[in-house]
């Protein structure tokens, strides 16, 4: 299954998977944009608004850190 930035609860399950000690806090919206590129299965060619950034970097966290 493709990955396209809608789905953004996949997304950070994905790079929670592929990047499991990344430091979250304070991740530049550029770092985040590239991680999510270099998934093997994104394949999305838009550009992502904010209002997606944000669901993404607040799913992995979520994910990240669930006792938090």
């Amino acid at each position: 299954m493709a990955l396209r930035w809608k789905d953004y609860c996949d997304i950070a399950d994905a790079l929670n998977e592929a990047y499991p000690d990344m430091a979250l806090t304070d991740m530049p919206d550029g770092e985040l944009i590239r991680l999510v590129k270099s998934l093997p299965d994104f394949a999305d060619d838009a550009e992502p608004d904010e209002t997606v950034l944000s669901a993404i970097w607040n799913r992995w966290v979520y994910v990240a850190y669930p006792e938090g």
